[in-house]
């Protein structure tokens, strides 16, 4: 009796366990890639490989990042609007971005409709960055420079439709100064621009500026948060100048194709959650000037919502165009 028990019993976990690895498998797909809008080095490519790292470790997935800079962020967006809904092909964004590249008529999708928020990544921290020879030490001093000089200053974005370039036109409008927004396919071709003054002035994250600043290559006035960072306590942020008190939002995320089954967006927004939660990964982020975010899926897509409001507007008003 007990025999056929044990039998009974042990073809029954059988059956089981068979059941849970089919689940699994079809909760997520054997390969992921992770696709980037922005060219390689830069802060949301670091940190998507290290997302990517953490995740292939706990999942035992093969998760790559794929770099697609061209069209300021337009081929990585509709690439994976027009991907097969398996939850293969993810987008790597910060928010401005896939709100803000529909309202150009030349590309036709809904940021709302066509895409499921997948998980939260980071806020990003963004240093207001100057040439080694700008008489700028300061945010006022930027000021009366930038009222100083015919025309504005010729404004470096390392992504269109990215909060700093957002918070870039902010911070003229706020002033009423007129600007040239100079867009780069990636942050190391515009600091390239930058070291050598062919541009005035530019919002760049810490993983960037980092060893610019060691160098002593540029100059950092202040830092767009709302406190001081730890890890440059001497550095002002614009708030305490008067500056940027509201600007577009630093958040990144994860998006999938409109479709993608809510067992395949549970599973990797609990496993990006996960990863978050890694003390070496938040450790590493928050070195780098880059916090760790997390959010339920309807909380992202509320936030989704809300950048939406705010960008979507503003692109109309400015007749922003990627160039």
């Amino acid at each position: 009796m007990l025999a056929l028990f044990g039998t009974r019993g042990l073809i029954a976990l059988a059956m089981t366990l068979c059941l849970i690895a089919r689940v699994a498998a079809q909760d997520l797909p054997s390969g992921i890639t992770l696709i980037v809008p922005y060219a390689p080095g830069g802060i949301v490519d670091v940190t998507s490989r290290l997302y990517a790292d953490a995740l292939s470790r706990r999942l035992g997935l093969t998760i790559v990042v794929e770099n697609r800079p061209a069209g300021g962020g337009a081929v990585a967006v509709m690439s994976v609007k027009n991907a097969s809904p398996d939850g293969r092909t993810l987008l790597v964004h910060p928010g401005t971005t896939l709100a803000a590249l529909p309202f150009l008529e030349r590309l036709a999708y809904d940021p709302l409709k066509d895409f499921e928020p997948v998980a939260a990544l980071f806020d990003l921290l963004n240093f207001i960055a100057v040439p080694p020879d700008s008489p700028a030490n300061t945010i006022p001093q930027l000021l009366d420079l930038w009222k100083s000089k015919p025309g504005g200053l010729n404004v470096g974005s390392a992504g269109f439709g990215s909060p700093a370039h957002f918070n870039s036109v902010i911070l003229s409008l706020d002033n009423a100064l007129p600007i040239t927004m100079v867009q780069y396919r990636g942050s190391y071709p515009l600091m390239t621009d930058l070291v050598s003054s062919r541009i005035d002035l530019a919002m760049i994250s810490y993983i960037v500026a980092q060893p610019f600043i060691q160098a002593r290559k540029i100059k950092i006035l202040a830092q767009d948060g709302a406190a001081r960072w730890s890890g440059m306590p001497d550095t002002p942020t614009m708030i305490e100048s008067g500056q940027l008190k509201k600007k577009a939002s630093g958040w990144y995320a994860v998006s999938a194709p409109a479709g993608t089954p809510k067992a395949i967006m549970d599973r990797l927004n609990s496993e990006f959650i996960k990863a978050s939660g890694e003390p070496q990964l938040a450790a590493r982020l928050q070195a780098s000037g880059v916090l760790t975010k997390t959010a339920t899926l309807e909380e992202l897509r509320k936030l989704m919502s809300a950048e939406v409001e705010v960008v979507g507007p503003l692109v109309k008003s400015l007749g922003m165009v990627p160039n």
